[in-house]
C-alpha cells in the first residue's frame, strides 16, 4: 500500500504540479538554508572556549580602576597580581599571566623574516590550564625556560618548511635568540584570543626590567586562574581584597578592585577595555535566531497554504479514492508522503544551498565555520524535514478526510468553502512581512543616521598603514615630507591612533591646582599635521608644535575632557603624570570608539617614539594614483615581493583603507632619498 501511495504521490508531484512542487521545495529550501546557517552561527557563538578541558574551572581576573570617581573596566590586569595569586589560596590550583604583544615584533630565522601580530607570552602553566596540543615538545617544560618559544603548525611551516624546527633557534626583535621547544596544534577559531607563538613569561625580565613586571598601575597582562572543582568563585573573590592589602601599595587597594569572570563568558558577555581580541554579543544570537525561526515558519505557511489551495482542486479525486475503498488511513499516509517527500527534498535543497553559501556568511559574520564534523547537522536536517512534513500535513490531511462524496458529485456544486485556519496563517504571513519590511525600514534609517551624523572628523580617503619598526620614528617629517610629494597625496600625519578604531592609548595624568589627581585618559599621540589630515577641528587657543624646544610638552584636549574635568580655564592648564606640559588648545569632540558609548575624555600631544600609524589622506580625484604611488613606495622599500592585504571599511560616509604589510626590510619604512 505504502508503495502504491508513494508512486502516486511522485507521479502527481513532478507530472500533474510540477509549479506547485517547484515553489514549495524552493521556498522550503530557501527556509531551510538560512536556519541551517544561523545555527551554525548560534553554535560557533556558544562553543567559544568549551573545548577546553577544565572550562568551567577557568576564570579570568579582571579589574576595575576607581580615578576620582570614573571606573575604568579593565580585561588586563598588572603583573604583580598573578605572581601573588600564585599559592594564595587553597581555592587556586593553577595561575597563569599572558601578555599580548602590539604586533610590531620581527621573528628572524637566516634570511626569512616577517612581523608577527600573534605572538604572547606566557607562563609555563599555560598547558596546564588551557587545553592547547602539543605536536611536539614536552608542555610541562617547553616554557619553563627563560628565551624558549613554542610555535604553531603555520609557523613552523612559514619559517622552516619540512624541517624539524624544535631544537633551533628564532631571532625575536633583533634582540635575543629564542630556543624552540614545541610546537603547538593551530589553535582553533572558537577561541577568545588565538595565539601563532608563545615565549616564556620570565624573558620578559630581561625585555621589560624589573621595574615594570612589579608595578601595579601597569595593566599589560591577562591574568587567569583555575579553580578546584569544589571552589566557589564568589568566595575566591571575598579574599581578592585582602591580597591587595597585604602585598600592593596602599594606593591600589583604595583604587583597584578584583573580579572572577568565568572563561566561557568571556565571548559573548564581556565588552571591557583592552580585551584580548574584539568579542561578540549574545543579543546577535537571538536576534538571527528570531530571523532564522520567522523565514522558516512563514516557508511552513507558504507550503500549508498552497497545499490547502491545491487541495480544493483534488477533492474529485479523493471523491473517487473514496469511492474506491480508500479508508482514512490511507488518505492521510497520502497526504503525508507528499508532504514528506518535497521537506526531504527541500531540505537536501537546503543544505545544499547552505553549504555553497558558507563562504560568503563566514566573510559577512567573519566567522571560520566548516562543515567537518556535522553529523549533529544532519540528523538536524532531518529532523527538522521530518517534523515540518509532519505538521504541514495534518490540515492538509484534515481537509481530505471531510471531503463529503455527495457534495463533491453533485453537478454545479463547485463553492469553496472558507477555512478559518487558511485565514490565519495568511495574516500571519502578512503581518510577518510587514514586520521584516519595518525592521528593514529601521535598519535603513540607522544607515542614514551613520552616513550623516556628526561624528567629528573626515576619514574619506584616508589609508591607514601600520608602522611595523618605530626606529626611525624620530625622522618622521622626513618621511611626511617624501610622502606629501607623491602624486595624489593631499597630507600625511603620524600617531599612536585613530579615530573610530578603538585603540586609543590609556595613561594616567594629573591636573596641577585642581583635585584631579591619577586620572586615567585615552591618549592619542599625534603630529602637527593630525588634525588637517582627519578633519577635525580647534574650538580653541592653537594646534599644538611637535617640534617645540619648549621643556614643557604641548597637549590638546577635547571638549568631553573639559567639561568632564571642570576645567573653568583649560589653557594653559599644567599637566603632568605619563607627560608634563600644558594645554594649548581644545578640539571639538569626535568619536573614537563605537557609536554605542559616550564620548570619553581624550588627551593628545607628540611623542614619536611611540607612533604607531602613518595616515595618508589621498586627494578625491586621484584616489587610484596616490593608492597607486603608495604601492610603488612600498615596492621600493622591500626590494621584494610584498604580500599585500587590503581592507575597507565604513565610518559614516567616510572610509578607511588599511594596507597591511606582512614583510617589510626592518630597517626602513621607505627607501628615504639623502
Amino acid at each position: 500500500m505504502v508503495r502504491s501511495l508513494f508512486k502516486l504521490s511522485i507521479r502527481n508531484l513532478f507530472r500533474k504540479s510540477k509549479l506547485f512542487t517547484a515553489i514549495n521545495i524552493g521556498g522550503l529550501g530557501m527556509g531551510v538554508s538560512s536556519f541551517i546557517l544561523v545555527t551554525l552561527f548560534i553554535s560557533d557563538e556558544y562553543s567559544f572556549d568549551k573545548y577546553h578541558k577544565n572550562a568551567d574551572h577557568i576564570y579570568r581576573v579582571v579589574l576595575d580602576f576607581n580615578s576620582d570617581g570614573t571606573v575604568t573596566n579593565w580585561a588586563k590586569t598588572s603583573a604583580p597580581i598573578g605572581k601573588y595569586l600564585t599559592g594564595a589560596f587553597p581555592e587556586i590550583e593553577q595561575v597563569v599571566r599572558i601578555r599580548k604583544n602590539p604586533g610590531t615584533d620581527l621573528l628572524t630565522y637566516n634570511d626569512i623574516q616577517f612581523y608577527e601580530e600573534k605572538l604572547f607570552f606566557a607562563d609555563s602553566t599555560l598547558f596546564k590550564v588551557f587545553e592547547f596540543s602539543l605536536v611536539r615538545g614536552n608542555p610541562l617544560k617547553a616554557l619553563s625556560s627563560k628565551n624558549s618559544i613554542v610555535i604553531s603548525e603555520q609557523l613552523a611551516q612559514k619559517y622552516f618548511n619540512n624541517e624539524d624546527p624544535v631544537g633551533k633557534s628564532i631571532r625575536f626583535n633583533n634582540q635575543v635568540d629564542l630556543n624552540i621547544t614545541g610546537i603547538i596544534k593551530d589553535i582553533p577559531s572558537n577561541s577568545h584570543f588565538v595565539a601563532d607563538a608563545f615565549i616564556s613569561f620570565s624573558s620578559l625580565d630581561d625585555l621589560l626590567g624589573e621595574k615594570r613586571l612589579n608595578h601595579w598601575g601597569q595593566f599589560d597582562h591577562y591574568t587567569y586562574v583555575q579553580l578546584n572543582k569544589d571552589a566557589s568563585p564568589k568566595e575566591v573573590e571575598k579574599k581578592l581584597p585582602e591580597l591587595l592589602k597585604t602585598n600592593a601599595p596602599e594606593w591600589v587597594s583604595e583604587k583597584e578592585s578584583l573580579f572572577l569572570q568565568p572563561l566561557t563568558d568571556i565571548h559573548l558577555h564581556s565588552d571591557r577595555k583592552d580585551e584580548i581580541t574584539i568579542n561578540s554579543k549574545e543579543s546577535y544570537s537571538y536576534i538571527l535566531g528570531t530571523i532564522a525561526v520567522i523565514v522558516l515558519t512563514m516557508a511552513c505557511s507558504n507550503f500549508v497554504n498552497l497545499t490547502t489551495a491545491t487541495q480544493l482542486s483534488r477533492t474529485k479525486e479523493t471523491a473517487i479514492q473514496k469511492i474506491l475503498g480508500a479508508d482514512r488511513t490511507q488518505l492521510a499516509i497520502y497526504s503525508l508522503l507528499e508532504s514528506l517527500i518535497i521537506c526531504f527534498i527541500a531540505a537536501l535543497t537546503g543544505f545544499i544551498a547552505a553549504y555553497f553559501a558558507l563562504p560568503t556568511f563566514n566573510l559577512v559574520t567573519g566567522k571560520q565555520i566548516s562543515f567537518i564534523n556535522i553529523g549533529w547537522l544532519i540528523s538536524l536536517t532531518l529532523i527538522l524535514s521530518v517534523g515540518i512534513g509532519l505538521l504541514t500535513s495534518i490540515f492538509p490531511s484534515i481537509q481530505a478526510l471531510q471531503t463529503n462524496i455527495l457534495q463533491v458529485t453533485r453537478t454545479g456544486n463547485e463553492r469553496i468553502q472558507k477555512s478559518t485556519f487558511r485565514t490565519v496563517l495568511i495574516v500571519f504571513q502578512f503581518s510577518t512581512s510587514i514586520l521584516l519590511i519595518l525592521c528593514t525600514m529601521v535598519v535603513s534609517s540607522q544607515f542614514t543616521f551613520l552616513k550623516t551624523m556628526q561624528i567629528g572628523f573626515n576619514g574619506e580617503n584616508i589609508i591607514m598603514i601600520p608602522i611595523k619598526d618605530r626606529e626611525k620614528n624620530d625622522k618622521y617629517e622626513t618621511i611626511v615630507n617624501e610622502l606629501n610629494q607623491l602624486p595624489g597625496v593631499q597630507g600625511v600625519t603620524f600617531s599612536s591612533s585613530t579615530p573610530a578604531c578603538n585603540n586609543s592609548l590609556t595613561y594616567t595624568y594629573s591636573f596641577v591646582g585642581t583635585e584631579i589627581k591619577d586620572r586615567s585618559m585615552s591618549t592619542f599621540l599625534i603630529d602637527e599635521n593630525s588634525l588637517d589630515v582627519f578633519g577635525m577641528k580647534l574650538k580653541n587657543g592653537r594646534m599644538l608644535n611637535s617640534v617645540s624646544q619648549d621643556t614643557l610638552s604641548e597637549i590638546l584636549l577635547n571638549e568631553a575632557a573639559v567639561k568632564q574635568l571642570h576645567l573653568s580655564e583649560p589653557i594653559g592648564q599644567l599637566v603632568t603624570g605619563k607627560v608634563k606640559g600644558k594645554v594649548v588648545g581644545i578640539v571639538e569632540n569626535f568619536n573614537h570608539t563605537t557609536l554605542h558609548s559616550e564620548i570619553e575624555p581624550i588627551i593628545m600631544y607628540a611623542y614619536s617614539p611611540t607612533y604607531r600609524f602613518i595616515s595618508v589622506k589621498l586627494n578625491d580625484n586621484d584616489k587610484n594614483i596616490g593608492l597607486s604611488s603608495l604601492q610603488k613606495k612600498y615596492g621600493q622599500s622591500c626590494m621584494t615581493d610584498i604580500r599585500l592585504n587590503t581592507s575597507i571599511w565604513k565610518v559614516k560616509s567616510s572610509s578607511y583603507i588599511v594596507l597591511n604589510l606582512n614583510w617589510v626590510r626592518p630597517t626602513n619604512y621607505f627607501q628615504l632619498s639623502h
